[in-house]
C-alpha cells in the first residue's frame, strides 16, 4: 500500500505538547516499514522553512528514506480544481497540494493529522469526487492512528 504522509504527521512524531498524538503517531511509524512511504516536495519546503537547526535534523532524519513527489503540472492544476470547487480555501493552497500530490501519483492513502482540511469526510467525498471526473482514483484521507 502507497502512502503519502503530511507535514502534520512528521511535526506529531516529535510533538511533545501533544502526547497522545504523539504516542500514535510512534506506534503508526513502528509499522511504516510496511508500507511504500512517499512525501511531497511541499514536505520538504515546509520543512525548510524551520529554523531551528535540531528540529530541522530530526524531521530530515526521520523522512530520509522516503520518496520525494515532485509538484508536477499535473499537480498544479488538480490542486487548482480542489480550489475553484471550494473544498480547500486558496489561503491553505499546501493542504490542495499534498491532496492533488496524493492523487496524481495514485497514491493509496494520504496520511494526515489535519482534520479541517484533509483527515474529514465531506473533504473526502469531494476531492473524491473531482478525482472521478477528472479521471483519477479515489483515495482514502486518514489519520496516523487508522492505520494501526
Amino acid at each position: 500500500m502507497k502512502l503519502l504522509l503530511d507535514t502534520s504527521v512528521l511535526s506529531a512524531y516529535f510533538d511533545e505538547r501533544q502526547p497522545e498524538r504523539m504516542a500514535l503517531t510512534k506506534e503508526f511509524w513502528k509499522n511504516i516499514k510496511n508500507y511504500d512511504v512517499f512525501i511531497s516536495e511541499i514536505t520538504i519546503q515546509e520543512i525548510n522553512l524551520i529554523t531551528d537547526k535540531k528540529i530541522k535534523s530530526d524531521f530530515l532524519k526521520l523522512i530520509q528514506f522516503f520518496k520525494i513527489l515532485k509538484i508536477s503540472l499535473e499537480v498544479k492544476s488538480l490542486t487548482q480544481n480542489y480550489i475553484a470547487a471550494g473544498i480547500i480555501p486558496q489561503n491553505y493552497i499546501n493542504d490542495a497540494i499534498q491532496i492533488a500530490t496524493a492523487s496524481a501519483n495514485k497514491i493509496d492513502v494520504l496520511v494526515s493529522w489535519n482534520f479541517r482540511h484533509m483527515v474529514n469526510r465531506k473533504v473526502e467525498t469531494k476531492i473524491n469526487a473531482i478525482n472521478v471526473l477528472r479521471g483519477y482514483p479515489q483515495i482514502d484521507i486518514a489519520a496516523p492512528g487508522e492505520l494501526l
